[in-house]
């Protein structure tokens, strides 16, 4: 009978215990539930890896170490997809499991450490940042559905968002992550977008947003399929961002902001989602500090460092936070600004806004930022978000 009473004393201890820890999971900071990885290969990895935990009060023991050399990795931008299970989902795996699988939320990738998987479906790259959000996930190879993701029809606008930690919080949910990469130009380009962040929080994320459509006609003219679908995403942008009371420059020339007729300029801008010139950036902008943008292109981030894509030169020009695309995703796969900038309104940070607004997995994305940062973390949308 002691036996069998000490037997049942300790499961419950065991089971109370895990019970907590379930829970202190939901109470937990951000900060505690980011994972940070770098490639001590290079120093400047592991010094931007370092500057973002001591900005963000970001625990030691969520560092991670990848070992990946410049013969492996041409100047640390591609491996092969062996490559990327040995030295890349293998170390962060047991990382995860050290620190807690599903404690973390959000993983970072610092500057230097790779971020395409070479030619790897037909011919085309694909992103290992997205791979690395699926990290645990198994069966098909290529592109799956986020189920964190929402799609949005019609003119009324995304419901509130739900906190990416409330989902995974869930015992049934699928254990996945947002993943963000530090990166840009150089090092100290990389710490910049941490700078950045924090000072918008601190003193409020302002400018205007611009809106750049493509197609001049009314949209409840324009068919919600094919391109139309991109131009719905971004009248919805335009939409939520009038409803949150902000200043609302919008633009339906084909031409894009910079090329006449459109509209030239796209000055003090806080938020920017539009269209289209494959993998071309129009120098039209001047951000303000913590200015979110995204470019709808199939070739939208080919490199965050440098190049022609309108990812890596909008971060040469202060751009905090981007996303896009390192081959063709097709249009749907690619970052929906309209659940995007709702979600930010509603008061979440970039890593779950972005996150909601990912349609796919083990595909061509990559975030580039800080996703704890909150442009506005009392919110600004008006409960009522969805009415027509």
């Amino acid at each position: 009978m002691n036996w069998m009473k000490s037997t049942f004393i300790l499961l419950s201890a065991v089971i109370c215990s895990s019970s907590l820890a379930a829970q202190d999971y939901h109470h937990l900071s951000l900060n505690d539930r980011v994972l940070v990885v770098y490639n001590s290969w290079t120093k400047d990895s592991k010094s931007v890896a370092q500057y973002y935990v001591a900005k963000r009060s970001i625990p030691k023991a969520n560092l991670c170490e990848l070992k990946i050399d410049d013969r492996e990795s041409q100047n640390y931008t591609n491996i092969t997809r062996a490559d990327l299970d040995k030295k890349v989902k293998a170390p962060i795996k047991k990382c995860l499991q050290r620190v807690g699988e599903k404690k973390i939320l959000y993983i970072v990738l610092t500057y230097e450490t790779p971020y395409v998987i070479a030619h790897e479906l037909k011919g085309f790259d694909l992103a290992i940042d997205s791979y690395i959000a699926d990290i645990w996930g198994d069966g098909a190879d290529a592109r799956v559905d986020n189920p964190y993701n929402l799609i949005v029809h019609g003119r009324g606008l995304p419901p509130p968002y739900i906190p990416f930690s409330d989902y995974r919080d869930k015992k049934e949910a699928k254990v996945i992550y947002s993943v963000w990469r530090l990166d840009g130009s150089t090092a100290s380009a990389a710490k910049k977008l941490v700078d950045q962040a924090i000072q918008a929080e601190t003193e409020g994320l302002r400018g205007q947003v611009c809106i750049d459509r493509r197609d001049e006609e009314l949209i409840s003219r324009i068919p919600e399929s094919g391109y139309g679908m991109g131009e719905w995403a971004l009248q919805r942008a335009a939409d939520a961002s009038v409803k949150a009371g902000l200043n609302v420059l919008e633009d339906t020339h084909f031409a894009e902001f910079g090329t006449a007729p459109a509209t030239l300029r796209c000055d003090k801008a806080a938020l920017f989602a539009g269209w289209y010139a494959l993998g071309h950036y129009n120098d039209a902008f001047s951000w303000n500090v913590g200015a979110i943008g995204i470019h709808l292109d199939s070739a939208s981030a080919l490199s965050p460092r440098e190049g022609e894509s309108w990812a890596a030169n909008a971060l040469k020009k202060g751009i905090t936070v981007t996303a896009g695309a390192v081959e063709e995703p097709y249009l749907q796969g690619l970052p929906s600004p309209d659940v995007i900038f709702s979600a930010l309104y509603d008061g979440a940070n970039v890593g779950d806004a972005f996150m909601r607004g990912e349609r796919w997995l083990k595909w061509m994305i990559i975030n580039i930022g800080d996703p704890l940062y909150r442009p506005f973390p009392d919110g600004k949308r008006p409960a009522q978000s969805n009415s027509k």
